[in-house]
Order: structure tokens, then sequence, then C-alpha cells
């Protein structure tokens, strides 16, 4: 059996008791350590790489949203699932956009549906709900300028039909996974698609490649 290793971070103690003492009877997840700070999660994922972070959102020396930037730039292997009491979609919004794979607000799971998500974020598919998925496509439909989209069409190499098929995968919030099982190919092949898109249109992430989507003519 594959195990899932994981980092559990949020400042609260007895939070991370109660994760623990759920999660460690779960046979396929092993919990590696946890972290009351941002600065501490990052030190000890430099220490020890793990599958999964669950990372809380408040927290007093550095918010979750810049510790999950830093520990993807780290660990771009890593997944960050977050888990926290915050309900604004745009906060929430911030943690995908950094890299989060995905989130659970505190009221709204059950224990199983938090250990569902860790075997969910860690098999490279996303958890993003309804609210903050409109949250992202409206963020992307207004952060590129006219002036930076017409530049990028001037300046880019055409699609091939299945690139331009998986980009709208992608900008319909598909994961890696979920677009190799929808086209029936490798997920390797598809990863190999979209670095030939992101060399294509000049950009480097999801984000970007959603916006393009968006600012295309209907």
């Amino acid at each position: 059996m594959d195990h899932i290793t994981l980092l559990i971070v949020d400042d609260n103690f007895v939070v991370r008791m109660g994760i623990r003492s759920l999660l460690q009877l779960q046979k396929d997840i092993v919990i590696l350590g946890e972290a009351s700070t941002g600065q501490e999660a990052i030190q000890r994922v430099q220490e020890s790489p793990v599958d999964v972070v669950l990372m809380d959102l408040r927290m007093p020396d550095m918010n979750g949203i810049r510790a999950t930037a830093e520990i993807l730039r780290i660990r771009p292997e890593s997944k960050v699932l977050v888990l926290t009491v915050v309900e604004d979609p745009v906060y929430l919004a911030q943690a995908i956009l950094v890299g989060a794979a995905g989130h659970l607000v505190y009221g709204h799971f059950t224990s199983e549906m938090l250990i569902e998500a860790i075997r969910t974020v860690r098999s490279g598919h996303t958890i993003i709900t309804p609210s903050v998925a409109s949250v992202l496509l409206d963020l992307a439909n207004s952060a590129i300028t006219d002036t930076q989209y017409k530049t990028a069409l001037t300046t880019s190499t055409p699609l091939t039909p299945r690139e331009s098929e998986i980009l709208n995968l992608i900008a319909s919030g598909k994961g890696n996974r979920d677009i190799a099982e929808i086209l029936h190919i490798e997920e390797k092949t598809v990863k190999n698609h979209i670095n030939n898109i992101y060399s294509k249109l000049h950009i480097k992430s999801r984000y970007e490649a959603i916006r393009h989507v968006l600012r295309q003519p209907l």
C-alpha cells in the first residue's frame, strides 16, 4: 500500500491534536510532523518532503497563503490542502492562485470528507467550491489588460487541436489526472502538452492559461 506522508500546520494545538487523532487511524496516511507557524512549516518541509500539507490560513507570524507559496516553491511536488475557518471566497481563491490544491472550511466537512480530500489532492485532483471557482474566473477575466492580451496573440505560436483541447480542459478546472482520463492518454503526455502550451503562449501557470481562454473572442 502506498502511504501518504503528511504535515499538519495550525497555530491551535487542540486543532492539531484533533486532526492527528483522526488521521493516525488511517493505514495509508503517515503523519511526519506538525507546525504551529508558517515559518516552522517551511522549515519542516525543507528538512523532510511530504506528500500533503494541511495548511491553516490565519497564523500569527506568516499567513497560510504566503507559507503555501513558499512551500510549493521549495517542494513543487507537494500538495497543499487548506483547512480553515475562513469562508471568504476571495481569500480562499488567493490560496488557490498561489498553488493550493484545494480547501475545506471547518463546519462544512466531516472526518470522512477530510480523509477523502487528502487522498484526492495527493492523486493530483483539485477541490474547489463553486463560490471560489467563480471568484477565480472573475479575477482571471479582469487581471490581464487589453495591451498584454494583444501582444500575446501577436507573438504566440498557434496551438495544435490537441493542445487547444487540453487548454480548454485546464480552463474548466480539470487537473492533469482528470485530463488524462478524459482524453484516454498518459498523464505524462498531458504534462508534455501543457509545457508546449505554456511555451507557445508565453505563459507560466494554469492561472495564466485560464486568463488566456477567458479573453478569447466568442
